[in-house]
This record gives C-alpha cells, structure tokens and sequence, in this order.
C-alpha cells in the first residue's frame, strides 16, 4: 500500500515539476506514416509484457535500421528477444528515487534525444513513464487514454475496456497506422 502511494506521488510531482515548453500543434494526418524515429516504453505489467512483444515486432519493421529505442526496466529485460533488434535503454532499480522517478542524470542522454514519436504501452500510468513523458522531446507523444492524461499525452487512445491486452495493442497499432 505505500509503495502504491509513492508511485501515484511520483506520477503527481512529475506532472507539477516537470518542465514542459509550450508544445506547437501537432498533426496528426501523416504522423505515424513519416516518423522515422520512435521511443516505447515497454509494460511494467506481467500480463502487458506478454503480449506486446507482436506489436515490438511490428513497430520494429517500421523503424528498421535501429531507429527504435525501447525503455525497459531491468528486471524485465530479456522478456522478448524481439528487443535485440532496436536499442535498448534499461532502467535498474538503483536509477530510480523514492518515488520510482528516473534520476535525470542517469538518462541525460536519452534525454537529450529527439523522437518523431513516444509510445508509451502502459495500459494505466506509470511514474518512470509519465516522466519520460514529459521530458522526452517527442512531438508526438501517445498513451492509453486514463485520468490526467492530458498531461501526458497529446495523443490518447480510448480502447474499450472489455477487450483483453492484447486486442488493446492491436486495436492500438491499427489505429496509429491510420495516420
């Protein structure tokens, strides 16, 4: 119980503290087509893990040549060995503060990238993803549609909450393939 109260802290001072420049508009009409680089965070749940590695694939054959960074937590690490084929960048316990926030020396220089498109597939909010989030110089940024994900995301799909994992992530990649 409070280590579930240190994270939903964590998710709230991301959002307080975390520095965010006025973003232009986006759109949306070809922006998944024409990014050409993409950084996903990968489910720190069990159950999203096990089934999102047939959208790692997919969203690998669409950027080839490592052009896609994975976020990872080090205990899940070798989930998939669908990783091997992008970059990988692990995030080990000792990384993390008191309320499970990356420590921005530590990922400075994933920081300082630039993304065409941040993925976050936490099917609810995470605090190590809410502060890549809002951090990452993505002007796409797309996540599951939860309370205060506005602040999070400038692209949020709502997937029916009857469907498995699975047909989310699905229901999710069509989608972006739309655009």
């Amino acid at each position: 119980m409070f280590e579930q109260r240190r994270r939903t802290l964590g998710i709230a001072l991301t959002r307080l503290l975390s520095w965010r420049k006025t973003e232009k508009p986006v759109s949306f009409s070809n922006s998944f087509t024409n990014a050409k680089t993409a950084l996903v965070i990968i489910p720190e749940s069990a159950e999203q893990r096990s089934v999102v590695a047939q959208m790692i694939i997919l969203l690998q054959n669409k950027f080839q040549g490592n052009k896609l960074t994975l976020v990872v937590n080090e205990k899940h690490r070798n989930f998939s060995n669908t990783i091997n084929r992008s970059n990988v960048a692990t995030i080990k316990e000792e990384q993390l503060n008191f309320f499970f926030l990356p420590k921005r020396n530590e990922f400075s220089a994933l920081l300082n990238q630039k993304f065409d498109l941040l993925l976050d597939l936490n099917i609810s909010l995470v605090p190590s993803a809410a502060y890549f989030c809002r951090n990452i110089n993505a002007p796409i940024k797309v996540g599951f549609s939860q309370e205060h994900a506005d602040a999070y995301y400038n692209f949020q799909f709502n997937a029916a909450p009857n469907r498995n994992a699975k047909m989310r992530y699905e229901q999710l990649f069509r989608t972006l393939s739309m655009f």
